[in-house]
């Protein structure tokens, strides 16, 4: 039992309680009682330290668990059974966010309530409904090894336009726009592909907007550019309450946008 235990904590950095209760069963039955009183063990003998309500993360032979360090990635990646992570918790962990972030942001169809760990804070949001209701959670999300366990991250592609359709998980927009201008390279038919299937019509011309912007550097094409003018808004819309106060209206796009996007005032 203990060998199998050992090798289970070596290879899981961070587990379930399923996953635990499953290794430590083997081709035996266990009583719930039994699972948990042996968890209980390890937690008391600083084995396995609690993240939250069902998971949990191993501590190496000889590590103090009450400094011990828990990839904050892994946590969000397991922080529900279909965590995506997502926004700018993704852009962190490509290394393309302009600042660092104490709060970690994934994707979930479930009820995921905000908890803490440590110094870092952890949210589930649900994904888009526009998704959900075409059955494409899932699209533009990539398989990344961490510690030798797999999570689910968007794509550089797809959380460039999420950030720009949720900008409060970005960061806000100066984050925004000097974690996105670290990017030097991306897949625009991509980007374009995931803008539309937002189906929201200022989400579509911020992205607009935003290549536009870049198009020389990312050599976007002219035909993209009009295929996204094609769904932008009838009239005019804000892009947030900032734009309301001092705004400038974009015709190309019939987005109101903050005058800092224009002028770019934080690079001064």
């Amino acid at each position: 039992m203990a060998t199998i235990l050992q090798q289970f904590l070596r290879k899981n950095p961070i587990f379930i309680y399923n996953s635990f209760a499953r290794a430590v069963s083997g081709d035996h039955e266990r009583r719930k009682n039994t699972v948990k009183a042996l968890l209980a063990h390890h937690i008391e003998q600083g084995h396995i330290i609690r993240v939250r309500r069902r998971l949990f993360a191993a501590i190496p032979v000889g590590a103090t668990a009450e400094v011990y360090p828990v990839n904050p990635y892994l946590i969000a990646g397991y922080a529900a059974p279909d965590a995506v992570i997502a926004y700018q918790s993704a852009l962190s962990f490509y290394q393309m966010a302009y600042s660092a972030t104490y709060r970690f942001i994934y994707f979930t169809k479930h009820q995921s309530s905000r908890f803490s760990f440590r110094s870092e804070n952890y949210e589930g949001v649900r994904f888009p409904a526009s998704l959900v209701q075409k059955h494409q959670e899932n699209i533009f999300v990539l398989t990344e090894d961490v510690q030798g366990l797999p999570i689910r991250v968007t794509s550089l592609e797809r959380t460039l336009v999420d950030v720009l359709d949720k900008p409060k998980f970005g960061g806000g927009w100066e984050e925004i726009w000097r974690s996105l201008g670290m990017i030097e390279r991306i897949k625009i038919n991509q980007v374009a592909e995931y803008a539309l299937l937002l189906n929201n019509a200022t989400t579509v011309a911020k992205v607009g907007f935003y290549l536009s912007q870049r198009q020389k550097e990312w050599n976007v094409s002219s035909d993209v550019l009009l295929e996204l003018r094609k769904h932008c808004p009838l009239s005019p819309h804000y892009i947030d309450l900032a734009a309301r106060k001092d705004g400038k209206l974009l015709d190309d796009w019939n987005i109101i946008v903050p005058r800092s996007l224009i002028v770019k005032d934080w690079e001064e």
